[in-house]
């Protein structure tokens, strides 16, 4: 095998591996009311299974390092994506139980997935780390986008929501069957498992307790997970809110996909000139405001408005809040800050999503909630704002 013929492999490893990341979360929203008419699902049962990857999520920010560790970074990943593929196969056939089963394994080989494939960015295109980042997170949000809005035809034309849920399976084949012939050309400078315990593992351990006296890690933790939260009961109840304020579930879902997409050019956009930007506090503060307006509109009920502002304001906070992780602390901490803010972001984010059934249920509709978010989205300003202006965590 030639060595463009491999980096080409690779690249094409990488980006269908990532077109399968999305899908099994997102569609699952636009297809949640036609799930409960199925298995008759209650509201808290509902909120639970939306919110199961999200914790899912927090656990693998955690749990990357270790299992790179253990069996290398690309076998890790040959692997989580074989879990996941079994995990979208069989989470549908056999009930409530089986749903929530699969749908923690999806979670997590998804949330161990997201962390290590930047590792194999960096490893494998050294020379043009944000190029292929920007394909990478490109194929993420247009995959989201697709499944969000194609969720319900979908299940309209094959008749069963879990077949539509598994019309996903063939990238997934196609990724492992490319992701088998990259391992058979590995890259050189992958970390060795040992290499990965040095500079990962001992450094989380050692540097845990500055990380989590720092204010800047609060600061980020709060502007990370609020931003995760909003993304999720999007991605999670939006369909659900507008079919009860009259919309079909095809037009719920196209709206859902629009908010997903409408702000990955803006976002691609931001995301490439962070490094020429030297003040980025004001920056967090304007697109932390512009999605608080979206959900202002959306409980105005001006759905169309709500989607744009929310799709454009979150496009731009979730690669701005990991720049913050990535600058806001010395090389050595970043692991332990990133694990820590993420982690604990996505279990933050998780109760949030969970929590929407339990107030919509006590409120009787979605206004309550709505206005919840909108004012966490207000705090989610300050934390950005107060995040880029606090001191760097500096090694002890």
């Amino acid at each position: 095998m030639t060595k463009r013929f491999g980096a080409w492999l690779a690249l094409a490893a990488v980006l269908i591996y990532a077109l399968v990341l999305r899908p099994p979360l997102a569609a699952v929203g636009p297809l949640l009311p036609l799930i409960d008419q199925d298995l008759g699902l209650s509201l808290a049962q509902q909120g639970f299974l939306t919110a199961i990857p999200v914790f899912a999520f927090g656990v693998g920010a955690f749990a990357g390092p270790a299992l790179a560790k253990r069996l290398g970074l690309e076998r890790s990943l040959f692997w989580l994506l074989a879990l996941l593929t079994l995990a979208m196969a069989i989470r549908g056939w056999f009930g409530f139980t089986s749903l929530v089963i699969g749908t923690t394994v999806a979670g997590l080989a998804i949330a161990v997935s997201n962390v290590l494939l930047p590792s194999v960015i960096r490893g494998r295109f050294a020379k043009h780390v944000p190029q292929v980042t920007a394909l990478f997170t490109t194929v993420l949000a247009i995959s989201a986008s697709v499944a969000a809005a194609s969720a319900v035809p979908i299940e309209a034309a094959l008749g069963n929501w879990n077949l539509t849920l598994m019309v996903w399976l063939a990238p997934a084949a196609l990724a492992l069957a490319l992701w088998k012939l990259a391992l058979k050309n590995p890259v050189q400078s992958e970390p060795s498992p040992h290499q990965f315990e040095t500079h990962e593992m001992r450094g989380v351990s050692r540097d845990f307790g500055l990380v989590l006296r720092s204010r800047v890690t609060w600061a980020i933790f709060g502007f990370f997970g609020i931003q995760s939260a909003g993304f999720y009961v999007l991605l999670s109840w939006l369909p659900t809110v507008l079919i009860e304020r009259g919309y079909t579930p095809e037009a719920a879902g196209s709206l859902l996909g629009l908010a997903t997409i409408v702000g990955v050019p803006t976002g691609l956009l931001l995301a490439s000139s962070f490094a020429k930007i030297k003040r980025l506090d004001w920056l967090a503060l304007a697109v932390s405001l512009v999605t608080s307006v979206g959900f202002l509109a959306l409980e105005l009920e001006q759905s169309l408005l709500a989607c744009i502002l929310i799709g454009l304001g979150q496009a731009a906070t979730f690669p701005l809040s990991l720049t913050m992780i990535s600058t806001k602390a010395d090389k050595a901490i970043t692991p332990t800050l990133s694990a820590t803010s993420q982690g604990l972001g996505y279990v933050f984010a998780g109760i949030v999503a969970f929590s929407m059934a339990g107030i919509r249920e006590a409120s009787g509709g979605w206004s309550v909630g709505i206005w919840i978010i909108f004012a966490l989205t207000l705090v989610q300003a300050f934390c950005g704002f107060a995040a880029d202006r606090a001191k760097p965590i500096k090694a002890a």
